[in-house]
């Protein structure tokens, strides 16, 4: 590689550095405290592409599936739930993201089953996780059954949704149809951000919802 060739190289990391987000909190620190090594792992990784990568079989811990109510033919709008400060629920500031392409949404009888929850055992995207459910049709769910779960855990209680600063991960169609990743949290308050699908990587410890049926 030219001299010239560095700086755009560099460049082209900066672009793309969302991809790192999925890396454990100690796999970072190390490479912060190591650039020389984890510029040679880089390197290392670049020159034995032509090789392909090592393939792992991504697995799950599946948890007990979590009931819904059952449906109502009452609308579910997010501007009375998620936006509303009388809702029930005490929220945080969610993202822009999920504030442009959800608050205006509006769902009509939300479907009846079970809801999965997973955890992953290694770090994962989004479109690996939706090939490892089955496909859109069962990672896809509603913002209506997200909000019933964290209903049961208004205040911070204990329940299937992780309430320790941990995403909850769901898969929800924009009002423009579009299947986008949700993310649930508590720290203080309930948040939730919104991301395009491989916006992000997720962590091994974090939680997965899918449909069961």
């Amino acid at each position: 590689m030219t001299a010239k060739q560095t700086p755009i190289l560099l460049g082209r990391f900066v672009e793309h550095q969302d991809y790192f987000n999925s890396l454990l909190t100690e796999d970072a620190q190390w490479a912060i405290q190591n650039p020389k090594d984890a510029a040679a792992l880089c390197v290392t990784a670049i020159k034995n592409r032509a090789n392909g990568a090592p393939k792992t079989e991504r697995t799950y811990q599946i948890l007990r599936p979590v009931a819904q109510p059952p449906a109502t033919n009452r609308s579910f709008r997010a501007d009375d739930t998620f936006f509303n400060k009388k809702s029930g629920v005490k929220m945080g500031e969610h993202s822009s993201n999920f504030k442009n392409w959800y608050a205006s949404k509006t769902e009509e009888n939300a479907p009846e089953g079970m809801l999965v929850p997973l955890t992953p055992t290694q770090n994962v995207s989004d479109k690996e996780i939706i090939a490892d459910i089955g496909g859109e049709e069962k990672a896809e769910v509603t913002l209506t059954e997200i909000w019933r779960l964290i209903e049961r855990q208004a205040n911070g209680e204990e329940g299937i949704l992780l309430n320790n600063g941990r995403a909850n991960i769901f898969y929800v169609r924009d009002v423009n149809l579009v299947l986008r990743a949700v993310d649930v949290y508590r720290n203080d308050n309930w948040l939730v951000h919104a991301s395009a699908l491989d916006d992000y990587g997720w962590h091994s410890d974090y939680r997965v919802f899918s449909r069961n049926s």
